[in-house]
C-alpha cells in the first residue's frame, strides 16, 4: 500500500486555502487534522485521530486535538456525531448524509441523504418545520441504528 501521491506545497496550499475559505487561521495542528481526513471518508474520535498523528510524526497534544476538531466542526470542515457506545466521532464528510450504524460491531457506514423535493430530507425537515412554527431550526441530528446484513450479498 505504498500511496505517494505527496506534492506537498500543492497540498500544504489547498489546506490552507480551505481553512482561509472558512474563516480558519491556519496553524500546523490544524492542516494536519484537515490533511488527515482529506486522505478518504473516516470515522475517528479525538483518541484515534490523536494516536494516528503521533504515528506520523504529528506530536500533537490530545488538548490539541480536540480544540482544533472543536474549531473544524463549527466551520463545518468535519462533523461531530454519535458512535454505537455514544462516544464523540467526528467525520469529514460534511455532504448531506446519515450514519448508519450496526448495534452488533459499531460499523458506521455513511448513507447519502434521501432527497424530499429536490432537498436533502434534513434541510427539508428543516425547511417545513420553519415553515409551521416560524422557529429557525437547527440541522435535524437523524441517527440511524440498525443490523448490518450477515453474509455480503456480492459475496
Amino acid at each position: 500500500m505504498a500511496e505517494t501521491h505527496h506534492h506537498h506545497d500543492h497540498d500544504a496550499q489547498d489546506v490552507r486555502q480551505l481553512l482561509h475559505e472558512h474563516g480558519l487561521r491556519y496553524s500546523r495542528p490544524r492542516a494536519a487534522i484537515v490533511s488527515f481526513f482529506q486522505e478518504e471518508d473516516k470515522h475517528v474520535s479525538a483518541e484515534e485521530l490523536h494516536e494516528a498523528l503521533c504515528h506520523r510524526g504529528e506530536p500533537l497534544s490530545l488538548s490539541t486535538v480536540y480544540l482544533n476538531l472543536g474549531a473544524l466542526e463549527e466551520a463545518g470542515l468535519v462533523r461531530e456525531f454519535q458512535g454505537n457506545q455514544g462516544q464523540k466521532l467526528f467525520d469529514s464528510n460534511v455532504s448531506p448524509h446519515y450514519h448508519l450504524i450496526c448495534k452488533e460491531t459499531g460499523r458506521v457506514i455513511d448513507v447519502p441523504a434521501p432527497t424530499v423535493d429536490g432537498m436533502p430530507l434534513g434541510r427539508f425537515l428543516k425547511h417545513t418545520i420553519e415553515a409551521a412554527t416560524g422557529w429557525t431550526v437547527d440541522e435535524p441530528q437523524v441517527q440511524l441504528r440498525g443490523t448490518a446484513p450477515r453474509v455480503d450479498p456480492d459475496a
